[in-house]
């Protein structure tokens, strides 16, 4: 059943069916061809897949997300970023990362990140001289801290399929984001001094830092109070969720004062249909994922990976391996639902944590959005800055390579996932 499972997917996947829907089709071919399961199994499957409290806060953040772009939030962010930064060589690509982090904490979403941060950078980056492609292989890669720096919408998804506490992984996701960021700095600052980037004539003066801390304070403080009041326990991640959308919606339109209740209709309409696909997802590999447990594939997965008796550096640089490949042809939620279930008996094998697993895996496919031919985040800046494509695959390249080595500290070095998780959750 399984082999057909697999076989019916690919093929659909390989004639352009959406993946929510070729992974149902998949599974009921699947289930026709065995015979000996009734069909209701599938609705059951996927109500029960979705059937979940702390699932609600993917949509409550992909709202909050939207309105933070849409109410001045985002640009005061990226300002405040500027002046921080921008006095080092390759000023504004250093502003695109940190401001990438900061928005990360309020949208959850890499796509997000990108298009926020890349509509307001991209074009005074490309007036400094940076070529189209550079402004939009810094604004793709940047924008994976987005799904690390809590709220994280990969992590929430992670949490609520293997039955992981989400603010643990929340706070796991901390330190990655940072080290990821600091990675793509690095990167950004050598080739700021071979390519002549330029930089701020000066250190941006303590009143000008200031100022713009003054404007985006409320903006910071919106990351910080959602990530305290999950990690101390006041609130779970899902009322987390709703006390964003009312803290963007008073910032933005009572504070800021920029944006109309007109505009709120089409907001919340794009964030459903936002949230449609990624629910409909966890639906259907619901369904896909009680087949392979009914086969016990995982089981005998881990049984044939430790046959080699190779050892659990390998075995894990393996399962990165797979996972990079993965995150070329598949997108990242429906690649981590799948993939999580029968990854996890393995890695756990190996040593690695629960909670280490799913920074791993966020990290991981989270380089898969910035790599053709699936690579959403790339398609977002190169759309922003009508770069070439192909001369824009090269010169993400060398951010991709920090990104890659962000994943091999994060998995052979369990301090970074596990530190404040251990702090935060004794």
């Amino acid at each position: 059943m399984l082999v057909i499972l697999l076989m019916v997917f690919l093929l659909l996947l390989c004639i352009g069916i959406p993946i929510g829907m070729g992974i149902g089709i998949a599974s009921l071919v699947a289930l026709l061809y065995q015979g000996a399961f009734p069909l209701t199994i599938i609705p059951h499957k996927m109500a029960n897949g979705v059937n979940s409290f702390p699932l609600v806060a993917v949509p409550l953040f992909i709202l909050t997300g939207a309105l933070a772009g849409e109410t001045g939030l985002a640009k005061r962010l990226v300002r405040f970023a500027d002046v921080l930064v921008g006095h080092i060589r390759g000023g504004l690509g250093h502003a695109n990362v940190v401001g990438a982090m900061f928005f990360g904490g309020i949208s959850g979403s890499a796509v997000a990140d990108a298009a926020a941060i890349g509509s307001l950078l991209i074009p005074a980056m490309e007036k400094e001289g940076y070529a189209p492609e550079d402004a939009g292989a810094i604004t793709a890669c940047s924008s994976t801290t987005g799904i690390l720096i809590p709220p994280s919408i990969p992590m929430v998804l992670y949490g609520v399929t293997m039955g992981i506490s989400i603010g643990e992984l929340f706070v796991a996701g901390v330190l990655p984001g940072v080290l990821v960021g600091f990675l793509l700095m690095s990167a950004v600052y050598v080739l700021a001094k071979k390519k002549g980037w330029p930089k701020r004539a000066k250190r941006a003066p303590v009143c000008e830092i200031w100022s713009a801390f003054k404007d985006a304070y409320l903006a910071l403080l919106l990351p910080v109070f959602l990530l305290g009041a999950i990690a101390f326990g006041i609130t779970t991640a899902t009322e987390a969720g709703v006390i964003g959308i009312v803290y963007s919606l008073f910032v933005g339109g009572v504070i800021y004062k920029e944006y109309r209740v007109s505009e709120l209709y089409n907001i919340v309409v794009d964030s459903a249909i936002n949230t449609a696909v990624p629910c409909f997802i966890v639906a259907t590999t619901s369904v896909s994922a009680w087949i392979v447990a009914m086969e016990r594939f995982p089981d005998a997965l881990v049984a044939f990976l430790y046959s080699f008796d190779v050892g659990a550096v390998v075995i894990l640089l393996a399962v990165n391996i797979f996972l990079l490949i993965v995150g070329m042809f598949m997108d990242l939620v429906p690649a981590l639902i799948l993939f999580a279930p029968i990854l996890y008996p393995v890695v756990i094998k190996a040593g690695v944590t629960p909670i280490q697993f799913g920074v791993i895996l966020t990290v991981n496919l989270g380089i898969g959005l910035v790599t053709p031919p699936v690579g959403n985040c790339l398609y977002v800046a190169a759309t922003l800055s009508r770069a070439n494509l192909p001369k824009m695959i090269k010169a993400v390249l060398p951010f991709l390579l920090m990104n890659i080595i962000a994943l091999m500290f994060v998995t052979y070095v369990p301090f970074f996932s596990t530190f404040l998780p251990s702090f935060f959750y004794k």
